[in-house]
């Protein structure tokens, strides 16, 4: 049977036979500690941008803090906030781009309404994750049109954009990015919510 851990991937790797199983477990479980971290992060970040929608900008902060004092993953390489906020951004457009029809470039005029109005880091975390679905074209199906107008407007967007969040970020440098993004989620938000209703009438 081939083994189920590529060696780059295996916390057991060189180890003798009887400690390569105990790493194993260990990655496992650590593995899911920070998706658990992720998900609860989500959770409050999630009713921060409801809190954003209903005008209570205090309540959003204090959830924005609480995500942002939850410890950078040395073995991760991330902050579960940070991850967290970039995870609901990526599900608002992705979601709607998945979802649409060939013809239908609704996904992405709500991207290019709403991207000028964001912060230079809800700017960059978007530019790079709409771009990433041409970069990615192995994986995605983008239309010629999409395409055309991703490059026009994020085409020197990386893969993967550069937020500054690492193991020396403090805790309100980690604030600031999860604030950005998540503003940015809920403008994306409610622009969809919006394009949706004025399509429906």
């Amino acid at each position: 049977m081939p083994d189920p851990f590529p060696a780059e991937f295996d916390p057991g790797h060189g180890l003798g036979a009887e400690f390569r199983e105990m790493a194993r477990q260990s990655g496992r479980m650590l593995n899911a500690r920070f998706s658990a971290q992720i998900a609860g992060a989500e959770n409050l970040l999630t009713k921060a941008i409801r809190a954003l929608g209903a005008g209570d900008a205090d309540r959003a902060e204090a959830l924005i803090q609480r995500a942002a004092r939850m410890p950078y993953d040395e073995r991760e390489l991330d902050s579960p906030g940070v991850r967290a906020a970039s995870v609901l951004v990526y599900s608002l457009i992705s979601d709607r781009f998945e979802d649409s029809e060939p013809d239908d470039l609704a996904w992405l005029d709500v991207v290019l309404a709403v991207h000028p109005g964001l912060d230079p880091l809800g700017q960059a975390e978007v530019a790079s994750l709409v771009h990433g679905y041409v970069l990615q074209g192995a994986i995605f199906t983008v239309t010629d049109t999409e395409k055309r107008r991703i490059r026009q407007a994020f085409g020197d967007a990386p893969l993967e954009a550069d937020l500054g969040d690492g193991p020396d970020a403090t805790v309100e440098q980690r604030a600031d990015i999860i604030r950005s993004l998540t503003l940015a989620a809920a403008a994306l938000s409610e622009a969809y919510t919006t394009a949706s209703d004025t399509r429906s009438v």
